[in-house]
């Protein structure tokens, strides 16, 4: 009887099977093209041995080209076609070795096939050869963030794991927003035929200030231009600049410009101003005119939410979920929603799908850093599961700055966290940066206020009358900017704080107009 077989290559040995069926695999990939030979070595129970070789020809198609593979591999990687991809992209760096485009085939492949590492291997292959390689920054914010999350979805809340996924999404961050600022500081000569192109890409990155001085001038001359004056409107919205905003709504309201987005971004700041019934006016309007928008929609979700309607919420963003599920914004709605609902984990879920479309989402990051506080606070939990909680919250808020360095809320948040955890003088520094970053947000004003008051009770005699006098100026300027839900209140603790900023902190999400 046979006791065992062996495969050759050559004169190596590559395998070695005791039972039958004797099978044996090869990875032509691994050969060159060309002619190769195999041997088969076959041993009895008696010592008797034989040899077969075979002379084979090895045809990958390498002799193609590189260009003709990778194009096989984006069709399957179109396909989801992930081992089909793999082995069209191996064939094109085989053709040409060191192929960017074949790496990115590859990367995006084993991204499909769950497989992080090798994916990550191969786009960082792609950045070391080409650090501005866009795709390849964007494949590797990707991976990091999935990384995160894995990791969450296994159960891991120790120290050392919550250290690892603040490390991998503070590089998946990093490497989106590397690649946004790429894109608008390389963008080239501002034409007035690519102008509108230029600001879309910079309110994609978040870098609003850029806007004001690329369509103020032209905005000047044709008051008429809806899409100038609604990307001009939305982005001093952003700013928290609403006196600017509305000046430029009423420019083109008088020259009847105003389009359903236009009107939407009023009732937006009317609600923001606490005119519920002219928010609600604008409304009318913006439905009137164009109901199927999707900033109109997104517009009002973010009021039903803003005026914690979640009845409304929940069918405007299940609406929204059906045409544009895929959007960073439309996610962030049910994340918010399911949230407010306490229903953590499909919370969980769209936080994952929102900044998996949009890893410099920092809305999401804050609006997922207030969860993680509302469950240390009244989630029952022990004092070290709090605690875990409310670190996992200021992970959040420095991955919304990395984000958005200019994210006035992210720290209002981290001044918030920092009183939380008794580190005043740190909760002073971040109130008083929020407060510099914005100087129209009542929620800077009204965190300012909790940590003065809190630095007060250290301080010596001659500093607390400072400290305290400043902590009611603060309050009162929270109160006149939100005289709804601020004007009268008492200086505030950290508590009270948040109560205000979980449910009345946002500020507009709303898709960006077009």
């Amino acid at each position: 009887p046979i006791t065992q077989v062996e495969f050759y290559i050559g004169s190596d040995l590559k395998d070695t099977d005791t039972s039958t069926p004797y099978e044996f695999k090869i990875d032509t990939l691994e050969e060159q093209d060309g002619e190769l030979k195999i041997t088969f070595a076959a041993y009895t129970s008696d010592g008797k041995s034989t040899k077969k070789s075979l002379s084979l020809n090895v045809d990958n198609g390498v002799s193609k080209g590189a260009d003709f593979h990778v194009q096989q591999g984006l069709e399957a990687l179109r396909n989801s076609k992930w081992d089909d991809a793999i082995t069209s992209g191996r064939i094109a760096l085989k053709a040409k070795k060191g192929d960017n485009a074949a790496r990115l085939v590859l990367a995006r492949a084993y991204r499909g096939k769950q497989i992080l590492d090798r994916a990550q291997k191969f786009a960082e292959d792609v950045i070391a050869d080409d650090a501005k390689n866009l795709p390849a920054l964007e494949l590797v914010a990707a991976i990091n963030l999935q990384r995160a999350f894995n990791t969450v979805n296994r159960g891991g809340n120790n120290q050392e794991t919550q250290k690892s996924i603040a490390e991998a999404m503070k590089a998946a961050v990093e490497a989106r927003r590397k690649s946004l600022d790429m894109q608008v500081d390389s963008f080239g000569a501002i034409t007035d035929a690519n102008r509108l192109l230029y600001v879309d890409l910079a309110m994609t990155a978040g870098r609003y200030s850029l806007v004001p001085g690329q369509l103020m001038t032209p905005f000047a001359k044709d008051m008429t231009n809806s899409a100038i004056g609604n990307r001009l409107a939305f982005t001093y919205v952003k700013m928290g600049r609403f006196a600017e905003a509305r000046a430029v709504l009423k420019d083109l309201n008088n020259r009847s410009a105003m389009d359903g987005y236009s009107y939407a971004l009023l009732a937006v700041i009317e609600t923001e101003s606490g005119n519920r019934q002219a928010s609600d006016d604008a409304m009318k309007e913006a439905v009137l005119s164009d109901s199927e928008n999707i900033g109109v929609r997104t517009a009002q979700a973010y009021i039903a939410l803003k005026n914690l309607n979640t009845g409304v919420v929940g069918k405007l963003a299940g609406d929204l979920a059906k045409d544009e599920g895929q959007r960073t914004e439309v996610n962030y709605f049910l994340s918010a929603l399911t949230n407010k609902l306490q229903q953590f984990d499909r919370s969980r879920q769209y936080f994952e799908r929102a900044v998996l479309a949009e890893p410099a989402n920092a809305d999401m990051y804050v609006e997922r850093a207030n969860e993680s506080i509302h469950v240390a606070l009244h989630g029952g939990l022990s004092k070290t599961d709090s605690d875990l909680q409310l670190a996992n919250a200021r992970i959040m808020y420095q991955t919304a700055i990395t984000a958005q360095p200019t994210s006035f809320q992210a720290l209002t948040g981290l001044a918030l966290i920092s009183l939380m955890q008794g580190k005043v003088a740190e909760g002073v520094r971040f109130a008083e940066a929020a407060v510099a970053a914005n100087a129209n947000y009542a929620g800077a004003y009204y965190v300012l206020s909790a940590a003065y008051s809190d630095a007060s009770k250290a301080a010596d005699s001659a500093q607390k009358s400072k400290l305290i006098a400043e902590s009611q100026k603060a309050n009162l300027k929270a109160g006149a900017l939100d005289k709804p839900n601020l004007e009268g209140r008492e200086v505030p603790d950290a508590k009270a704080v948040f109560r205000y900023f979980e449910s009345y902190g946002r500020t507009m999400v709303m898709s960006m107009p077009r």
